[in-house]
Formats: structure tokens, sequence, C-alpha cells
């Protein structure tokens, strides 16, 4: 049966500017995420800011992630990252020899971002995600979406919905796959 494989319609987010701010990824994340996929794209664009910002991507995550990955910590309001996502943030940090992961790596979920362009896409961000059959419906609170990444098949990130009505990353730990890594040719000559 071709059709039970098939991936549920493309659906397209985009990301106008990166958050430079705690509140205005509240605020930015209070409008986008009132759907699987935009939670998804705020989860990603928490990522993209720790290649930028250390500080401020680990407030963001703080935010974008379930309450249930969440502990008590000083990286806002009184909670941090919990042991399973720290484990992945820790192995990351640094990229060990291949570079600072989060300088390249969240990059690759973007439309137009290929190995050949150094994860270059034009702005704004566009996020390109879908669902299947299996990815669970909204009504029950909890929805898994598969995000493009270049290179490679989508991978997933399931999100629950939390008692605001807001989508948050529950379960995300493809998101923290390597990518290759863009490396500039070097002019011998």
């Amino acid at each position: 049966m071709l059709g039970s494989q098939t991936s549920f319609a493309q659906k397209i987010v985009t990301l106008n500017k990166l958050p430079a701010s705690p509140e205005e990824f509240i605020k930015m994340r209070n409008k986008m995420s009132r759907s699987p996929e935009g939670g998804a794209a705020m989860f990603l664009a928490a990522l993209l800011n720790m290649g930028k910002n250390e500080k401020l991507g680990m407030q963001c995550l703080t935010i974008a992630i379930d309450q249930s990955q969440v502990v008590s910590g000083n990286v806002y309001k009184g909670y941090k990252p919990g042991r399973s996502v720290m484990y992945h943030l820790n192995r990351l940090k640094r990229g060990g020899s291949r570079g600072n992961f989060w300088a390249y790596a969240p990059k690759a979920y973007l439309k137009g971002a290929t190995l050949k362009n150094g994860y270059t896409p034009s702005k704004p961000y566009k996020v390109v995600t879908s669902r299947n059959k299996y990815s669970g419906k909204e009504s029950s609170g909890r929805v898994k979406v598969f995000v493009d990444v270049a290179g490679f098949r989508p991978r997933p990130v399931t999100m629950k919905r939390n008692d605001k009505g807001i989508w948050k990353a529950h379960e995300f730990s493809s998101f923290f796959l390597d990518v290759p890594k863009a490396t500039k040719k070097k002019d011998d000559l």
C-alpha cells in the first residue's frame, strides 16, 4: 500500500528573525506555538540562538521545552534543562574534533541550507515540517512533527501541548544528531 507510507502535506513555518531576549522569545513563542509545527520551529529557534549566544540559547531552550524536561536551576526563572537534555548539550557543546556543533548544525534544519553552501540559508528562515499517519492527533495533546534537515531524512520532534495551549518540545534527541561540518576550501595558490 503506497498510500500508507506517504507523509501529510508539508507545512512551512517562517522565522522572520531570531529572538534577541527571553522576553522576545516568549512573545514570539506565544504567537507561533499554537500549532505543533510552530512549536517545533520555536524549538529550532532556541537551538539557533545557542550558536550565537550560549546564555540566551539556554534561556530560550528552557522556555521551548516541555515542563517534564526541566528541573530547578538558574538558567531562566528558577529552571534549567534536565539531565537528559544536558547530556546531549554537554556532549555537543564543543563539538569534539568537528568544531562547535551549535555554529553550524541547527542551520541545517532551515530551508535552503546545504553542506555545499555552508548551511547559510537566506532570510527569512523557513522551517519545513510534515507529519505521517503515526504522528498522533492534536486532540491528544501530543504530536510528532518531522523537520527537514539538509542531506538527511526529516528528523522527528515530539511536541506536547501545555495547559496554556502552547506546543513545546518533549522528545527531541534526533535533533542532536550531527550533520557533516561545512568547511571552506583553502586556496593554496
